[in-house]
């Protein structure tokens, strides 16, 4: 009995100098990759100068304001969501609604979505 105490005391001080040493190599790792600072790269960019957009299209069917949108990985539709709780899936060459979902939730802290290749929605909380 006293034998199993030393050996499992063993095996876990042998497991924590393991993580450390760990720790410490991949610490030594991050600090090969981080050599700039991102402010002194952004730094060195050029301006883009005047940056005109237009409006080629306009999707109506949100009855409130929109708080999020993704493109679906086909390149083809996009999803949308609003405050009133409505998720659309959009086929943005046509402008055509290809399925609406109204989702009763009691906050607007779910209001960030992410489309998926099959047409399935994943709904995630705001941080």
């Amino acid at each position: 009995m006293a034998t199993q105490e030393v050996q499992l005391n063993e095996t876990l001080v042998h497991l924590k100098t393991e993580s450390e040493s760990l720790k410490s190599k991949l610490e030594e790792e991050r600090a090969k990759l981080h050599d700039v600072e991102l402010h002194q790269v952004a730094e060195k960019v050029e301006g883009l100068g005047q940056f005109v957009m237009k409006t080629r299209r306009t999707l109506k069917g949100h009855g409130n304001k929109v708080l999020c949108m993704d493109w679906c990985k086909d390149k083809r539709r996009i999803v949308s969501s609003s405050q009133d709780g409505k998720v659309i899936v959009w086929d943005a060459f046509t402008t055509n609604k290809v399925t609406t979902h109204l989702f009763l939730l009691r906050s607007t802290l779910w209001t960030s979505l992410t489309a998926v290749l099959n047409g399935s929605l994943a709904l995630k909380p705001l941080k």
